[in-house]
């Protein structure tokens, strides 16, 4: 699959792999789009860096369980290049595919899910009922440089709420309490009219 400038941006295999970042999207916020097959267990994303020569991996996030979509926000300059990792007992493909995070998709009338994902900010002032599962989670809006500027709400147990979208610049992120980015309890966000 091409970018539209004729960097590849999604990418798939069996095996750990190093994949570089397209080069268009390493000054811009950057989602990484992950799933698995629908067996699989996950896998981690781990960040690579190499400056002056010297490798360095950090974390970033991971996959969801099966086939479920999620999201791995990374701010502009984070990393380099990713290496995907195969989860414990992973059978089945990994997939992955990068995004420009401020051109993501846009919040349904209802989503739901068991895993962080990115939306675009739906309009300031739109009502989101918010529901988090046993572990709790985190709604929040990270702007152009991939920072959080605001969270509209995060508790780490369970919790319902009620927030209204603000007037700040970005996407809307769902992640997870503790470890941000990848599989979480189930969430839901629901548009009140």
């Amino acid at each position: 699959m091409s970018n539209g400038t004729g960097a590849k941006a999604y990418f798939s295999g069996y095996g750990e792999r190093v994949i570089p970042l397209p080069k268009e999207l390493r000054r811009r916020p950057v989602v990484i789009e992950t799933w698995g097959w629908i067996a699989s267990l996950g896998f981690e994303v781990i960040g690579v860096t190499e400056p002056r020569g010297r490798y360095t991996e950090r974390g970033l996030g991971s996959s969801g369980i099966g086939r479920e979509r999620g999201h791995i926000l990374l701010a502009p300059g984070e990393c380099e290049s990713v290496r995907i990792q195969r989860g414990w007992k992973m059978r089945g493909r990994w997939k992955i595919r990068f995004l420009d995070a401020m051109s993501v998709g846009e919040l349904p009338r209802e989503a739901k899910g068991g895993v962080s994902r990115v939306f675009q900010r739906p309009e300031p002032g739109t009502r989101l009922a918010v529901e988090f599962g046993d572990k709790g989670g985190r709604l929040a809006i990270y702007n152009e440089e991939g920072r959080c500027v605001r969270v509209l709400c995060g508790r780490s147990n369970r919790f319902r709420d009620v927030v209204v979208v603000p007037d700040a610049a970005g996407v809307l992120a769902v992640e997870g309490e503790t470890l941000k980015w990848g599989s979480m309890f189930p969430w839901s966000l629901k548009v009140q009219p």
